[in-house]
């Protein structure tokens, strides 16, 4: 099985990645992830990796490509029964269609591309909300996941929680990736996720879905 996650940042798509992969057998594929394992190499890749991170710069559409290819390559040739689960990849519609080409060498097709949906206020909302524990790095929602009462906390907002940070985001993200939904619909394989309702009737949805391949 091969599935993706779509959705705008704070959708819950990462939530739901934690419940999928160990329950589906899937292997989680974030390109941050693949980016952190394959600069601990030495090699013009990986050196070139380094530069333009600690530049702060965006890694280019090849870069990441190769990647994932080097990733498939690996995962879909071994022994390794587990399916992928991609969430943060592809970004943009030439990242789908070179995806769609890498995975016909191994005979391998995308099943489903998961579209969590929901309103960009509930977004604002949901993200202004989450603060981060400094002594255990444990992230809460000040709204739906508060820190239990009585403990010994030291909770802060990130920088790129507050509005004016994922405004930016959610504009990019409507630029870049809304055309994926339609590039998988036309494809057939786009189901559509409620990512507002409460988290047990989400996952139970998600499960629907994938029950399906």
């Amino acid at each position: 099985m091969i599935i993706i996650l779509l959705g705008a940042p704070g959708s819950g798509k990462g939530t739901q990645a934690e419940y999928i992969c160990p329950k589906y057998n899937l292997f989680p594929v974030s390109t941050g992830d693949l980016l952190r394992e394959r600069k601990k190499a030495d090699d013009d890749i990986a050196r070139n990796i380094n530069a333009l991170m600690s530049e702060g710069k965006l890694i280019p559409d090849d870069t990441i490509n190769l990647l994932v290819s080097e990733m498939l390559d690996a995962k879909l040739a071994s022994s390794d029964q587990r399916g992928l689960l991609f969430d943060g990849y592809p970004r943009t519609v030439e990242q789908a269609k070179f995806l769609n080409e890498a995975l016909k060498k191994h005979n391998k097709k995308i099943d489903g591309a998961l579209l969590f949906q929901i309103d960009e206020n509930i977004i604002v909302d949901r993200i202004t909300s989450r603060r981060v524990d400094r002594k255990t790095g444990k992230i809460y929602n000040l709204k739906t996941l508060p820190p239990p009462a009585g403990g010994d906390y030291d909770l802060y907002q990130r920088e790129d929680d507050t509005e004016e940070v994922i405004k930016k985001r959610l504009a990019v993200y409507k630029e870049q990736t809304e055309p994926l939904i339609d590039f998988y619909t036309k494809q057939g394989v786009i189901f559509n996720v409620d990512a507002a309702a409460e988290r047990s009737e989400t996952e139970k949805e998600v499960s629907d879905i994938l029950g399906k391949f």
